[in-house]
């Protein structure tokens, strides 16, 4: 059978169409893996420049430490800008700037173009931006009570090294036990006594089992711990009548009450104690030493809701003064010279803050944020270090708000707020990236 000529003719090149069209496609394709790729890897290397810089900065502007930039005339710029642009940023295109969020970066990353160019693009660029700040506590981060800061004594068994004199325990020490990692826990005293403590039944607090033989009733805290109660009796120890404070003989009062705690407003945009104390509500507060705060003499009604919240077993921040003043400190030069005696306190050449709510009756002097662990809260006195003071001090009462725990070291997990500066950094101070 003979075949058609002329339909075979007509099929003769039908193939290059599809060639073409094939080309074509794989063209793209290559064009697509090539600066599509080359577009992808700029935006990450922007991104990591971003980064690199923004954190490089916030270390700076944060913390004051700018290895190698300290004599630039602006350091935090320096610092962004050398990282950045080391990390692949064009240096041309770069922008660092400084705000209430901390330090941003935006950078750029160009390459030459492949296929592009066909269309009259000669260069592929990404751009990142990334912002970097410090973050200080809040909610319970803070507490709204105070502690009283004891300057170092001759002849008293208080190391000198102890800031305000707070003997402290070492928080990666504790923690097993009170994560229950570990069931006894070997603590040793300020005078290097070595006894085995255990957890309390209530979950948060350290206690040594009853001894016996030395006549003991009751599981016995460490000594580094300290008991702020309600009570209307001074120490022994300033006074010559009350309650003995130092129950163990060590020095250190271990008591506190009368005029060694007060109940703190934070800050003055609220008159309401519980708002510092329910973590949802609290309102922001920077915090910063040598601010004179001002407060009310009770404690009461702060720890009644602190037992409602549920704060045994957080740890805090306790704001710990120097000084108190019965009127305004700042029309009170007495109040000013003897917050900032030197000695026996360091010396100051800064100014005072004075962020003074109206209706306090008193105004404390603070120059510390100090780490807290509360092993116990309670309304009605019921915490086992309370109940120990009860056998050194028979007149005092049961029915009566008491928290308890000891000053840490070591400690960094504290909540954070991004709002919050780290204008005083006790290990809890975190410098991240917030976008």
């Amino acid at each position: 059978m003979r075949k058609n000529k002329f339909f075979q003719n007509l099929e003769i090149g039908q193939v290059i169409p599809l060639v073409v069209l094939m080309m074509f496609a794989i063209i793209a394709m290559v064009a697509l893996i090539l600066d599509g790729g080359a577009v992808i890897s700029n935006r990450r290397t922007a991104q990591a420049a971003a980064d690199a810089g923004a954190l490089a900065g916030a270390q700076c502007l944060c913390t004051g430490l700018c290895p190698g930039y300290e004599e630039e005339e602006n350091p935090v710029i320096a610092a962004a800008t050398s990282y950045a642009t080391n990390n692949g940023a064009d240096p041309d295109s770069l922008s660092v700037n400084i705000g209430q969020e901390g330090v941003t970066v935006g950078a750029e990353v160009q390459t030459d173009s492949f296929f592009a160019r066909i269309f009259g693009v000669e260069m592929l660029s990404a751009y990142a931006e990334a912002t970097s700040g410090c973050s200080g506590p809040r909610g319970h981060g803070v507490v709204p009570v105070t502690w009283r800061c004891w300057p170092p004594e001759e002849g008293k068994p208080f190391n000198p090294e102890y800031g305000c004199q707070m003997q402290t325990l070492d928080w990666s020490t504790i923690k097993p036990l009170i994560n229950g990692t570990i069931s006894r826990l070997n603590i040793a005293d300020f005078h290097g006594n070595v006894e085995e403590y255990r957890m309390h039944s209530d979950g948060t607090s350290i206690v040594r089992d009853p001894k016996p033989a030395e006549g003991e009733t009751l599981p016995v805290p460490p000594s580094q711990i300290y008991i702020l109660f309600d009570g209307d009796k001074l120490c022994v120890e300033d006074s010559g009548t009350g309650y003995i404070c130092d129950l163990d003989g060590d020095g250190k009062k271990d008591l506190q009450l009368g005029g060694d705690r007060g109940l703190i407003y934070l800050t003055s945009s609220t008159s309401n104690i519980n708002q510092w104390i329910t973590s949802d509500t609290t309102p922001p507060i920077t915090l910063q030493p040598h601010v004179w705060l001002t407060a009310q003499s009770g404690v009461g009604s702060a720890i009644n809701k602190m037992e409602d919240v549920g704060w045994s077993g957080a740890v805090v921040l306790v704001p710990v003064y120097n000084e108190i003043c019965p009127s305004k400190p700042d029309t009170n030069p007495d109040c000013i010279a003897a917050a900032h005696a030197d000695p026996p306190w360091p010396a100051f050449t800064g100014t005072d803050r004075f962020d003074m709510k109206s209706g306090g009756s008193l105004w404390y002097h603070i120059v510390a944020f100090q780490p807290f662990y509360i092993s116990c809260v309670s309304k009605s006195g019921n915490c086992p270090g309370y109940r120990y003071a009860q056998t050194i001090n028979p007149d005092m009462k049961d029915n009566v708000p008491v928290l308890e725990g000891f000053f840490i070291t070591d400690y960094d997990d504290l909540s954070l707020d991004p709002t919050n500066a780290c204008e005083i950094n006790l290990g809890n101070c975190t410098i991240s990236l917030s976008k």
